[in-house]
């Protein structure tokens, strides 16, 4: 008689994870998960395509990512839909934060578990509904999120900036563009009146106002510009530690 390999401690673990949780517990989490999955056959540690993930980075990171192209990654969640990595946790970081969508290929032996596959699988949706009310913080994990996410978990040691599918930030509100642009045609402080025919008129701008993803090529083109100034901060960033 065969016997399922969703046992009610994956099918835990699985829920544990989609929990999120802060870094301490995402790395026990994932620890824990990453030794459950190692006997689920190889369907169920493959990706088919090109994996994403959102990352929210401040100053320092940015640094490391674009300018010493290295940036230290763990087991972490990814998407197989970039989409759903763009959106993830309300879209493009606050204002502040520099939001980056990478794209990679799964490194070799670095499926922890295909969670999209999962979902799609029969034999683990009804190991699911049989154990749900045996899980622990089910509603806020599994029966919260289940397949929506199209997610991957992958073991990555890093990324780099060859990585960056897509840069994410602010440009300034509609209204504050409008009246910037009224100035220029007007050669002088526009009236209340003819900011609001210039409002009228530019409508249809609105929706690329404010927060937005880069598209992959001007991603690229951005990066392309950087790549001189970050070789001269990395030539001092080295002479620096070298000098100590």
């Amino acid at each position: 008689m065969s016997t399922t390999p969703f046992t009610p401690d994956l099918l835990q673990a699985i829920s544990d994870w989609q929990r999120g949780g802060d870094s301490k517990q995402v790395k026990k989490r994932g620890e824990k998960l990453k030794a459950l999955c190692a006997g689920l056959p190889d369907e169920y540690r493959s990706v088919p395509s090109a994996c994403f993930r959102q990352l929210a980075l401040q100053k320092a990171s940015v640094w490391d990512l674009v300018a010493m192209d290295f940036l230290p990654e763990r087991i972490s969640s990814w998407t197989l839909d970039s989409d759903v990595a763009k959106a993830f946790k309300g879209g493009v970081p606050p204002d502040g934060w520099q939001g980056v969508v990478l794209s990679i290929k799964a490194p070799p032996n670095g499926v922890i578990v295909n969670l999209w596959k999962l979902y799609e699988t029969r034999e683990f949706l009804d190991a699911l509904d049989h154990h749900k009310h045996a899980i622990s913080g089910f509603s806020e994990g599994a029966g919260r999120y289940r397949g929506t996410q199209c997610e991957i978990v992958l073991e990555v040691d890093a990324v780099s900036q060859d990585d960056i599918y897509s840069l994410g930030g602010y440009s300034s509100r509609f209204d504050d563009l409008v009246r910037q642009a009224a100035e220029i045609i007007y050669g002088r402080a526009p009236t209340p009146a003819e900011v609001a025919e210039l409002e009228w008129k530019s409508e249809h701008l609105r929706a690329t106002a404010g927060p937005r993803w880069l598209g992959y090529d001007g991603t690229k083109r951005v990066l392309q510009r950087t790549k001189p100034a970050a070789a001269v901060l990395r030539r001092v960033k080295r002479q620096e530690f070298d000098g100590r």
